[in-house]
């Protein structure tokens, strides 16, 4: 059976509440972005798309766990907002994280390099270290003051977190948003529980 799964982090809930106080400001200022529920939110390291069941969580599971238990835990700070592609036309709407970014960057590359013989699909674009809060349907137009609000939040704080282990999920879509059920823990800098 196939599975949708991805490998995150979760955050804390401060940092859940910051964010879930932001959304209710921002959505007042914006139609057409559905934005992330703050108990879902979590920060993706590996998406992995749909998987064998037998080989999530037999062989991926088990190079996972060789990858994380060597990578020390870290620190991050829930800092500022941004937009991808552009400011011009924002499509995702997310909150920065900073701290130990090189660390989570490197836990990145490093589980990326493990899983190659596996010939699983690998998402092209540079990975970056963010929190999603919402995502535009289509290019949003006449969001001017969206952009304005979100320009003024550069530099506003969301709290601070440690991260000491990692989940994989699975992830089933449904029209009513999606629901993520944890697989596994891995923890960071030691042997797994």
């Amino acid at each position: 059976m196939l599975i949708r799964s991805f490998l995150a982090f979760d955050i804390s809930e401060k940092v859940k509440k910051e964010l879930a106080e932001l959304i209710d400001l921002l959505s007042k200022k914006s139609k057409g972005i559905k934005w992330i529920k703050p108990e879902l939110m979590h920060c993706t390291i590996r998406f992995f798309g749909n998987v064998e069941e037998e080989l999530l969580m037999g062989n991926i599971s088990s190079i996972l766990e060789e990858v994380i238990k060597r990578h020390p835990p870290f620190h991050l700070k829930g800092v500022g907002v941004g937009v991808f592609p552009n400011w011009r036309y924002p499509r995702v709407i997310w909150a920065g994280l900073v701290g130990d970014v090189e660390t989570a960057i490197d836990l990145h590359v490093k589980i990326e390099a493990a899983l190659r013989p596996f010939n699983l699909k690998k998402d092209e674009r540079e990975f970056r270290l963010h929190l999603t809060l919402g995502r535009a349907k289509s290019p949003l137009g006449g969001c001017e003051g969206l952009v304005a609000l979100l320009e003024k939040m550069a530099d506003r704080e969301f709290g601070e977190f440690d991260v000491d282990h990692l989940t994989l999920y699975k992830s089933v879509l449904t029209r009513d948003g999606p629901i993520y059920t944890p697989l596994r823990k891995f923890k960071l800098g030691g042997q797994n529980k």
